[in-house]
């Protein structure tokens, strides 16, 4: 079943908004193919990796994931040789806890972005410049462990 556009009636906002939401699914649909650094860990479609350039000593990596399997898994742990630790954030509140696990529901997108669910990277043994790039390694439930290449970035894909 489909609908025809009569785009006199809608605004150009409205189109850019369904085709911003339509790149948006297709890059998770098939995270391989749309972006040439995603990649996957079984089910798990990992998506543009990327960090905000460093202020301090601390840092902040986001990416878009999707779950296409039919069971639940969940992100557990990360790593990175650039830091001594990263944390599961829900926010940038960081006197709140860190979060034990991003849960990934079946074809349920998890976004990520600043001042919302991110990985925060803490202790970094050299400031994240714009341009750089470093290996992270995210450990799943399930899916097991997989490396992505962050990208530092102002904002993804620059």
């Amino acid at each position: 079943m489909g609908f025809a556009f009569d785009q006199g009636r809608h605004s150009p906002y409205l189109l850019r908004s369904m085709n911003r939401r339509t790149l948006i699914a297709a890059t998770l649909a098939w995270p391989s193919v749309t972006l040439a650094h995603s990649t996957k860990a079984g089910d798990i479609g990992i998506g543009h990796a990327w960090a905000l350039p460093s202020q301090n000593l601390d840092g902040q990596v986001f990416f878009a994931i999707l779950n296409k399997g039919k069971t639940a898994d969940a992100i557990v742990a990360a790593r990175s040789d650039i830091c001594t630790t990263i944390e599961l954030r829900r926010n940038a509140r960081y006197d709140d806890p860190a979060e034990a696990k991003f849960d990934l529901l079946p074809m349920k997108p998890l976004p990520m972005r600043p001042s919302a669910v991110h990985l925060r990277l803490i202790g970094l043994r050299q400031p994240l410049v714009l341009g750089g790039r470093f290996s992270l390694t995210l450990d799943f439930l399930n899916a097991g462990e997989v490396e992505v290449e962050v990208y530092v970035e102002n904002t993804p894909g620059e």
